[in-house]
C-alpha cells in the first residue's frame, strides 16, 4: 500500500539566503565532483524512486540486455537532517547506508532539511547473483522525527557488460553545491564525446512538487532544455517526490524509460535529454545550470546526481586500485593506482601529491578517494578507494595513587573511551583492566588500544611519598660518666633501624641502650627506614656527659706571705659551683665563700686565712663545710678541718 505524505515545503520561507551566508542570485560555478567514469562494451541503465517526504513502496523498471553481466551497480540514497539509518529494501534485501559512505554534504535554505547528505552502496555482487531489471523498493516508516528529517529515495545505476555490444562511455557526477536555487555546474574531464551518436544526460533531483511552483529551469551551455519538477510516474502517489531521468543506453542509442523521452528537451517528469546537438564533437566538458522556477527565497530542489552515457573514440583499458583500507587518525597510508600515464586524485585534501599514481594519504576523517586514470591523452576511467579513518581512543582521566617508599604500591587508574573493548598498557604488555597496581615511583608511558587497532598515548609520573618518621627519646639526656642511657624508639612507618653515636653505628635493634664512659657532648642518631635504605628518616639527640664530681682538700695551710702554701685551695672535677663555710671550735662562722666553676678540672682558692674584715686568723684548727653542686644540680656536702700555721 502506498502512503501519501504532504511535504510542508514552505514552513520557513522567511529564511533568507543569509542563513547560509550565501547569495542565491550569484550561484557558484566550478568543476563538478566526478564519482565514476568508465569505458567498456555493454550498456548503462539508471532510474530512481522517491516517496517525497513520506514512506511506502514502488516498482522501478530498468533494462539490462540479456546475456550481460553486471560490471558495476550502485544504489544511492540521501538523508535530510540527522535521521538515524533505516533499511531501504530493494527486491527483499534491506540496505542500511554506512555513514562512512557519504559522498556529498550540502546545506539548504530551509533549516528543516539541513544538512543533506548523499550516500552510495555498491550492489554489484548482489545484482550479479540474481540479475534483474525489475526493482521493488520500500522506504520504511520513520516515526518521531522532526519535520523534514528522514530517508526518502533509492537511485539505481547499473553498467552491464556484454561483448556483443559496442563500446559505451559512462560518467556519474555528484552535486557538491549548497542548495540555493541557482546552481551552475561544470562537467569536465570526460572522455571525448562523439556527438555523431546520442549523448544521454539524466538528472536525479528530489524535493520538487511541480513545474509551476518549484520546478527547475535546466540550461545546458546556455541552451534552455526546459522545466522539470513533476514527480515521475513510478512515484506520483507521493507529494514532492521530484523528477528522475530513467533510461538505458546501448548500441550507440539512448532509450527513455518510465515517462522519460530520449529527445533534446526536458519537461515536467521528463528529466532525460539527448544533448549531442548542443555539444561540439570531441568535447570533454559542458556547463549545466538549474534555476528554481519560483519567486525567491523559494524552496530549492535537491539536485543530487547527473548521469551521462555516450560514445567515444577512446578504447577500453584496464586499471587497478589499492584495496579499501583503515587507518587511525593521525596516521598515513600510501595509495596505489595503475593502468595509466596520468592520475588525478580527488579530493586533494590530505594527499601528498594528487597527480601521481601512489600518493600518501593523511585524511583527518574517512574519505572516499576517486582517481581519474588517464591511459592515452583525454581517455580515462575512475577507480575508488575508501580510506576509513578511525578515531583513536580518548583518555579522559588518569587517577594516580603515589607509591609509598619501600612498598612499590603506587597505582594508576585510566578512564578512556573509544571502540570497545579497550586494552591498556604501561609498557609491559596489554591487559583488559584499566588499573595498574604495585607500581614503583617513576615515569610510565600509558597506551590505550581499541579494537580497531588505534591507540592513544601519554606519559605520567607516579610520585613517591615517604611516611617514615624517625623519633626517639633518651633517658637521661645529661649526666656524669659513666652514663647509662636508655634509647626508646618512637618511630612510625619503619621496619629497619640504625643507631649511631657520633656517626659510629652500634645497634640495629628497635630499642637499645648505650653507656657513655667519658665526659663530652655526644650526638645519638637514629636512621629509620621502610624496607629500603633510601626510604629513610633521621632523628638525633645530644647527650651531655660530665666528669664524676671529685674534690681534693688540703688539711693545712700557712698564710704567712712567704709565697708557700699561703692559701686554702681545692682542686675540683665535675662541679659547677662551690660554697665553703669555715667555723671555729665553738661553732662560730668566721668566713664564707661561694663561686661558680667554669672549667673542669679547676683549682679554686677558698680562703686566705683572714676574716671578712681583713684580720688575721690565729693559728689553730678550724672546721669547714664544703657544698659542691654538680651539672645535674645535685649537691654534695663535705665536712672536715684544716690547720693554720703562720
Amino acid at each position: 500500500m502506498k502512503t501519501k505524505f504532504i511535504y510542508f515545503k514552505k514552513l520557513l520561507a522567511k529564511f533568507t539566503l543569509a542563513v547560509m551566508g550565501l547569495a542565491a542570485a550569484i550561484g557558484s560555478t566550478h568543476a563538478q565532483t566526478l564519482f565514476h567514469q568508465d569505458i567498456f562494451y555493454g550498456g548503462v541503465t539508471a532510474g530512481g524512486f522517491s516517496t517525497g517526504q513520506g514512506q511506502g513502496s514502488g516498482t522501478l523498471n530498468l533494462y539490462i540486455e540479456p546475456g550481460s553481466t553486471i560490471r558495476k551497480a550502485y544504489l544511492f540514497s540521501y538523508r535530510q537532517g540527522y535521521a538515524p539509518s533505516v533499511p531501504i529494501t530493494v527486491n527483499g534485501t534491506p540496505y542500511i547506508f554506512d555513514t562512512l559512505d557519504c559522498i556529498m554534504t550540502a546545506s539548504h535554505l530551509s533549516p528543516l532539511v539541513f544538512p543533506i547528505k548523499l550516500y552510495y552502496y555498491d550492489i554489484t555482487d548482489d545484482l550479479n547473483s540474481s540479475i534483474t531489471s525489475t526493482f521493488n523498493i520500500t522506504i520504511p516508516n520513520q516515526f518521531g522525527l522532526p519535520i523534514g528529517w528522514g530517508w526518502f529515495t533509492a537511485f539505481i545505476y547499473i553498467e552491464y557488460e556484454n561483448p556483443a555490444l559496442p563500446k559505451v562511455a559512462s560518467t556519474v557526477w555528484v552535486n557538491d553545491k549548497n542548495f540555493l536555487g541557482n546552481e551552475s555546474y561544470i562537467m569536465t574531464g570526460m572522455n571525448p564525446i562523439n556527438t555523431a551518436n546520442p549523448v544521454g544526460l539524466s538528472l536525479m533531483i528530489d524535493r520538487a512538487c511541480n513545474n509551476t511552483n518549484d520546478g527547475s529551469i535546466v540550461t545546458l551551455n546556455s541552451n534552455n532544455l526546459g522545466i522539470i519538477g513533476t514527480p515521475d510516474a513510478v512515484n506520483n502517489l507521493f507529494s514532492c517526490s521530484g523528477t528522475k531521468g530513467h533510461f538505458y543506453y546501448q548500441n550507440n542509442t539512448l532509450f527513455g524509460l518510465d515517462d522519460d523521452t530520449a529527445n533534446n528537451t526536458m519537461n515536467g517528469a521528463d528529466a532525460l535529454a539527448d544533448i549531442s546537438s548542443l555539444l561540439p564533437d570531441g568535447t570533454t566538458s559542458y556547463l549545466i545550470n538549474l534555476i528554481l522556477n519560483s519567486p525567491p527565497p523559494g524552496d530549492p530542489n535537491s539536485n543530487l546526481l547527473f548521469l551521462n552515457a555516450y560514445t567515444t573514440l577512446c578504447d577500453t583499458f584496464s586499471t587497478s586500485i589499492a584495496a579499501d583500507t583503515v587507518i587511525c587518525k593521525g596516521d598515513s597510508v600510501q595509495l596505489f593506482a595503475g593502468g595509466g600515464t596520468n592520475y588525478y586524485w580527488l579530493p586533494v585534501t590530505g594527499l601528498s601529491n594528487p597527480n601521481i599514481a601512489n600518493p600518501i594519504a593523511s585524511p583527518d576523517s574517512t574519505t572516499l578517494y576517486i582517481v581519474r586514470i588517464e591511459n592515452t591523452p583525454g581517455c580515462s576511467r575512475t577507480e575508488k578507494v575508501l580510506v576509513k579513518v578511525n578515531e583513536p581512543p580518548k583518555i579522559s582521566a588518569i587517577n594516580i595513587t603515589p607509591s609509598v617508599c619501600g612498598n612499590d604500591d603506587g597505582k594508576i587508574v585510566i578512564t578512556a573511551s573509544g571502540n570497545l573493548p579497550l586494552q591498556y598498557s604501561i609498557g609491559n604488555g596489554f591487559q583488559n583492566s584499566n588499573t595498574f597496581s604495585n607500581l614503583a615511583s617513576g615515569n610510565y608511558t600509558l597506551t590505550v588500544l581499541d579494537n580497531k587497532g588505534c591507540s592513544a598515548d601519554t606519559t605520567v609520573f607516579v610520585p613517591e611519598i615517604n611516611p617514615v618518621s624517625a623519633l626517639f627519646n633518651a633517658n637521661p639526656e645529661i649526666g656524669v660518666e659513666p652514663l647509662f642511657v636508655d634509647l626508646n624508639n618512637q618511630s612510625t612507618n619503619a621496619n629497619n633501624f640504625i643507631w649511631s653515636v657520633d656517626n659510629s653505628p652500634f645497634s640495629n635493634s628497635f630499642n637499645t641502650t648505650y653507656t657513655f664512659d667519658s665526659s663530652g657532648v655526644y650526638t645519638v642518631t637514629l636512621i629509620a627506614y621502610n624496607n629500603l635504605p633510601q626510604c629513610a628518616d633521621t632523628f638525633s639527640l645530644q647527650i651531655i656527659v660530665y666528669d664524676s664530681m671529685m674534690v681534693q682538700i688540703p688539711n693545712v695551710f700557712t698564710p704567712n706571705n712567704d709565697g708557700i702554701n699561703d692559701l686554702f685551695t681545692v682542686k675540683t672535677e665535675g662541679a659547677k659551683s662551690i660554697k665553703c663555710t669555715f667555723v671555729n671550735r665553738w661553732g662560730n662562722i668566721i668566713y664564707e665563700y661561694k663561686t661558680d666553676i667554669q672549667t673542669s678540672p679547676a683549682v679554686i682558692t677558698l680562703w686566705d686565712g683572714h676574716t671578712p674584715a681583713g684580720e688575721k686568723i690565729s693559728d689553730g684548727v678550724y672546721y669547714y663545710i664544703i657544698e659542691l653542686t654538680d651539672m645535674n644540680e645535685e649537691i654534695k656536702k663535705i665536712n672536715g678541718f684544716v690547720h693554720i700555721f703562720r
